[in-house]
Order: C-alpha cells, then structure tokens, then sequence
C-alpha cells in the first residue's frame, strides 16, 4: 500500500510540475487597465481581458472574463457612468470559461459566439486534447448564459450601431474568432503579444495547435494595427508583428 501511495504520490508531483513549466510557456499578461481610442478599455479580470466598447445605448463587450460576478468589469463600467443593464451584446471569441463566465452578470446583454463553440460553453462538449482536458477538469465549471445566439454565418455583424466583422481562425478551439472594428482586432487567444511581438496560443492549450499556426496567415487580408487580445492586453503595430512572425516561421513544421 505504501508503494501505491508513494507512487501516486510521485505521479501528482510531477504532474504539478509538468503543469506549472507549461504556465511558464504562457505569455505575461498586460496591465489592469488598457484605454484605447474610442473609449475602448481593457480590463484584466484575474488573468484573461475584456473588453469594453463604447455604444449608442451603452456599451459592448467582448469576452468577459472567469468570475461570474465580474466585479471588475462592472467597476469599470460605473466608472464610466453606465450599469451592469447598459450592456448591450458580449460577443465571445471562443468557448473556455475565462471568456465566457462572466456573461451571466450581465441580464440584458445579447450573447453571441460562434455556433462551433457553442456546445463547449453549454457544457455539451469537452475540450480536446490531454492538457486542455486537465484544465477542465481542475476549473470549476462556469454557469453558461440563459440564452446564447449562433453568430451570423457572413463575415460582419452590427450591434447597437456597431459594425463588427467577423474572421474565424479555428485551431484554439473549433470555433475562436477574432473582432474587427476600425483599426483594431480583438483576437481572443488565437493571437497574443511578446515582448518582441506575437505569437498563436501556445500549443499545449490548443485542440489543432498546427491548425491553430496555420490560420493566422488569414489575418494578413485584414486591415488593424491594434491587437486587443485576450491574455497580454494591447500590441500596437500588430499587423506589421503578425507580418514579421509570418515571415521568420514561414516553412517551419513546429
């Protein structure tokens, strides 16, 4: 039995440490707080961003974050005047939890994500893969929103006098998409900023990490110079950076 034990005992221990080497893989995040043009604004919740858009009758998130309460997000509003009511559409870029969860504070809101992802946040899907599975299995499962709408299948969608298009970039999960509104791309996880410039979401947390890789080139038909992502906050000069990335691994199999 001792033997047992202490075996089991081994297997955590290097699990742990698997685990917490491959967080030392992901990128660092941004500040709190991220202000863009047109009253854009990031917040960090714990470790993921949402951002909140300016609108005719409120305001428009996208993503919003782990905590179901999002008491950061709803902090942020106020100071801009505007109540958790004044949120008119979230719309999520991809189906994990810290991008979803705190969707339920918000009653009024249209939820919208991809019908690929859909599943995902209902709870009716797994992720893929042996590490993204753990990381379901070690995360609390997050109350999905009472109603969730299948985005449109065109490239663009207009909420509340706000053209957003559309670009799918499935690898991350079957159904990341990225935002564009102006000059800026909200890119989810499915594009995220170094310190020398971006990178796709690392490997172990992707179900096609190839795919994942391979699909950025589609952003290159795209016009932003901001990235507003989900884990590192702003890149400024991001198209040039996804060039440069493109670039220095084009023909590379890793």
């Amino acid at each position: 039995m001792k033997k047992i034990l202490a075996g089991i005992a081994g297997f955590l221990l290097l699990l742990a440490l698997g685990i917490g080497l491959l967080f030392l893989k992901m990128p660092k995040a941004g500040p709190a707080l991220v202000e863009l043009p047109g009253g854009v604004l990031g917040v960090l919740c714990r470790f993921s961003y949402s951002w909140i858009i300016p609108c005719q009758g409120g305001a428009v998130l996208i993503d919003a974050g782990l905590d179901e309460k999002a008491p950061d997000i709803i902090a942020a509003l106020k100071n801009k005047g505007l109540q958790p009511e004044a949120v008119r559409a979230i719309l999520i870029t991809h189906g994990h939890g810290d991008h979803f969860g705190g969707a339920i504070a918000f009653p009024n809101a249209r939820v919208l994500a991809d019908k690929n992802d859909i599943p995902l946040i209902l709870g009716l899907k797994k992720r893929e893969g042996i590490i993204p599975g753990i990381f379901s299995k070690m995360s609390p499962r997050k109350t999905p929103p009472k109603k969730i709408e299948a985005l449109p299948e065109g490239d663009s969608i207009t909420v509340d006098g706000l053209t957003f298009g559309i670009i799918r970039l499935p690898g991350h999960s079957a159904g990341s998409v990225a935002y564009l509104l102006g000059d800026i791309l909200f890119s989810g996880d499915a594009l995220m900023g170094t310190a020398e410039g971006v990178m796709p979401p690392p490997s172990f947390a992707s179900d096609d990490p190839q795919q994942s890789k391979k699909i950025l080139a589609t952003l290159l038909k795209a016009h932003f110079s901001t990235i507003a992502n989900g884990h590192t906050g702003a890149v400024f000069d991001g198209h040039k950076k996804l060039e440069a990335y493109l670039a220095k691994t084009a023909g590379s199999e890793d």
